[in-house]
């Protein structure tokens, strides 16, 4: 194991350390939805951008697919959790939204310029700048989704409420 592979182990270790730390905010149904979100719009990005006829960047060393690799990819569902339950716990809204993606969109960026750091991407015809572009989309999207399953959730839960209402 080389210093790639431990960056990437702590990271991950790191992540879920602090997901499984902090008290519960919202269903785990909930939960689980958001982290599978933010993997598949990493997974859709990567799938898109990293790979032929774009081809703009490698993740990790190998042109192969290993199980390092694998362990990268669960750092998304962490990260996008981490994001919503900050936006979540501070009850951002308004203007202060738009200074929350950028502010996360910045820190994104860095967080990656460490990653490339500690190799673990290899840009070819990319830079962090598209990279925060990217993260200023991506983000916003992961706020509605949640949004969004904020509001169906909170309507099962009524009609769930009513149904049992109306049988007693």
């Amino acid at each position: 194991m080389n210093e790639n592979d431990w960056f990437i182990i702590i990271t991950l270790c790191t992540a879920y350390t602090l997901v499984y730390r902090l008290p519960s905010l919202f269903p785990r149904s909930l939960s689980i939805l958001v982290m599978f979100f933010s993997l598949s719009l990493a997974k859709g990005a990567d799938n898109t951008l990293g790979v032929k006829p774009l081809d703009l960047y490698d993740t990790n060393e190998l042109p192969i697919f290993d199980i390092i690799d694998l362990l990268t990819w669960a750092i998304y569902p962490a990260a996008g959790y981490l994001f919503i339950y900050f936006f979540h716990r501070q009850r951002i809204s308004g203007i202060y939204t738009a200074i929350y993606l950028i502010i996360c969109a910045q820190l994104a960026t860095w967080f990656e310029w460490i990653c490339v750091h500690f190799r673990v991407f290899h840009y070819k015809d990319w830079t962090l700048a598209y990279s925060y572009v990217t993260y200023l989309i991506v983000q916003p999207l992961t706020i509605v989704f949640f949004e969004y399953l904020k509001r169906k959730y909170k309507s099962l839960r009524q009609e769930k409420k009513g149904k049992l209402t109306m049988n007693t």
